[in-house]
């Protein structure tokens, strides 16, 4: 069994007002945080999927990148454009970009859920809220995600209802899934 890791790194950033994936929590780019992740559970390849906006800032990472010429269609697009051009892997660990406390035991307790073929997709769940973005994605998952963006349907949970997956539970203290939406969110969190 092969697995990718893909950070998720094309959004807009509109509540934010600026790309918040180059912020820096501790000296380092929140970005930096889902790839180290990645990196330390022995996940390859690891790709950022951008844009062209987006890319010339990711000039000093050591992983590929994966360019999508259309900005901002959404992660089911991204999903899919790096499954298509990536036809080794059989899982993609998908990590939003805008994650700094993700962890590697975070990403090593989902990984171990893969072991089954029974499911085409493994979602962390926290305080009932599914978290789509950070989860893993079977090769399955390509061609219902080709069929959705035919229809011009490209929510990650219409990919998930249209396969079989399992959900994990992690407790309300799990840090992974703080998401900082705002310039004040994250100054909050650093007073905090």
């Amino acid at each position: 069994m092969t697995m990718a890791g893909v950070v998720l790194a094309g959004g807009q950033s509109s509540r934010y007002g600026k790309p918040k994936m180059f912020e820096l929590y501790n000296g380092k780019p929140f970005y930096q945080y889902s790839i180290d992740a990645l990196k330390e559970n022995n996940l390859a390849p690891i790709i950022i999927s951008t844009n062209d906006m987006l890319a010339p800032y990711f000039d000093a990472v050591s992983v590929t990148l994966s360019i999508e010429k259309e900005c901002h269609r959404g992660p089911l697009f991204a999903l899919h454009h790096v499954m298509k051009s990536l036809p080794e892997p059989d899982w993609f660990f998908v990590l939003s970009s805008d994650v700094p406390f993700v962890t590697t035991d975070f990403v090593k307790q989902l990984i171990a859920y893969t072991k089954s073929n029974e499911y085409k997709a493994v979602v962390p769940v926290q305080n009932e809220k599914i978290h789509p973005l950070l989860a893993l994605y079977h090769r399955g998952c390509l061609q219902p995600a080709d069929h959705l963006l035919k229809q011009d349907r490209r929510s990650m949970t219409a990919l998930l209802n249209s396969v079989k997956y399992k959900t994990i539970s992690f407790s309300i203290e799990e840090p992974s899934f703080i998401n900082i939406n705002s310039p004040s969110d994250f100054e909050e969190f650093n007073r905090g």
